[in-house]
């Protein structure tokens, strides 16, 4: 696995998906291994560049119109912020960071994102990543500076 595969082709952070960190007790990882069917441990993603992703990633249009179009990313598209991009955050909350994300990329590059995006969801007390919807350090307990509220019985696939 590279840390290639933490940059999705939307402009999402894998590297903070729960499902990418597979943690017991998220209640995401619990919504798609009831929603899939799965045993938590059939539970795989190894990031959007791979080829084993989580089941919500495994029909995904943006993914498919990038490598379709031979693209490392939305972010060099002529097209963009096309429809699809521009409205992902309406169908899950965290999808509203594709568009400010592709546009730092542009900005900076891949790699400097990717650096920027594991600081960015890292504890500042222990240096666990956090997940998209975790507001509170799995490790230490502590405030995470990211991390988005989500009510958990609202299922986001």
């Amino acid at each position: 696995m590279t840390e290639r595969n933490k940059e999705a082709y939307c402009g999402l952070y894998c590297g903070a998906c729960p499902v990418y960190l597979k943690r017991e007790g998220d209640w995401i990882v619990q919504v798609v291994v009831e929603q899939y069917g799965l045993s938590f441990e059939a539970l795989r993603c190894e990031g959007c560049r791979s080829d084993v992703l989580s089941p919500s990633c495994m029909d995904c249009g943006i993914r498919d119109c990038a490598q379709r179009k031979g693209l490392d990313s939305c972010a060099p598209c002529g097209e963009f912020p096309c429809k699809e991009i521009a409205g992902f955050g309406a169908v899950r909350p965290h999808g509203a960071e594709a568009v400010p994300n592709l546009k730092a990329i542009r900005r900076d590059g891949a790699e400097q994102w990717r650096i920027d995006q594991a600081a960015h969801w890292a504890c500042n007390q222990c240096g666990t990543v956090g997940s998209w919807y975790e507001q509170v350090c799995p490790t230490c307990g502590s405030v995470l500076p990211s991390g988005w509220a989500q009510d958990p019985h609202k299922s986001l696939l």
